[in-house]
């Protein structure tokens, strides 16, 4: 997680025992979102190279301030552990937006980051009796991809892109690459997001906004 604000020294209360991270039963990306969605045996790679990018930019900041708690700001450690403070600069212990532990740096590991970190909080919360819902924590994480997204089509180039070896990923890491190949690139949006649009989507704030809104209709987050 990036740390949004001066960094300072993390406090040692950190919530080790995410409800997310230490539930044992295992995810089956292809339902997390409930989207039908193509396999292509051969992706395109430039689509693949984008989505790397984008994820390796969608931060945890917004899923940091749920329910109107928009001041907290977000400290990380090396070693994975993270902490929330609010706007009193008061550690922030609700179940919903304290700190937990990442096992992956989305700037090194963007898709295990998603497979590890955000599809098991997407699926079942922060803690045991965090209140919010699947939909709610969904529509936060829209927020945090929107950054990555236009970090794509601000500063993205060729020479920023990665070639990635989509033949030696596991097939849960394909899978997330088919999601978001479906999320960002679909072919049913009326705007879409590739090189001969990208002009129009940088200098125009309300053509942007709605292909994003496409995005969280897909989803069925938008409000």
């Amino acid at each position: 997680m990036k740390c949004f604000g001066l960094y300072i020294m993390l406090a040692m209360v950190f919530s080790l025992n995410c409800y997310s991270q230490g539930n044992d039963e295992h995810i089956d990306i292809r339902k997390l979102f409930n989207l039908n969605y193509n396999r292509p045996q051969n992706p395109n790679s430039e689509q693949v190279s984008i989505i790397r990018y984008i994820l390796k930019n969608t931060f945890e900041n917004n899923i940091h301030k749920m329910r109107g708690e928009t001041e907290n700001k977000i400290y990380i450690n090396a070693d994975g552990r993270e902490a929330v403070y609010d706007k009193d600069g008061k550690l922030v212990t609700n179940s919903y937006n304290q700190g937990s532990f990442n096992f992956y740096s989305n700037e090194k590991e963007p898709i295990k980051k998603f497979l590890s970190d955000i599809a098991p909080w997407l699926k079942w919360g922060n803690t045991r009796d965090d209140p919010t819902s699947f939909n709610e924590r969904l529509y936060y994480y829209t927020l945090d991809l929107d950054y990555g997204i236009q970090t794509y089509i601000f500063e993205g180039s060729d020479e920023k892109l990665e070639t990635v070896s989509f033949n030696r990923l596991s097939v849960d890491e394909k899978e997330i690459y088919y999601i978001f190949m479906h999320i960002l690139f679909n072919e049913n949006y009326e705007i879409t997001l590739n090189k001969e649009n990208i002009s129009h989507l940088r200098n125009e704030r309300e053509y942007y906004f709605k292909y994003f809104y496409q995005i969280q209709k897909l989803l069925n987050v938008k409000k």
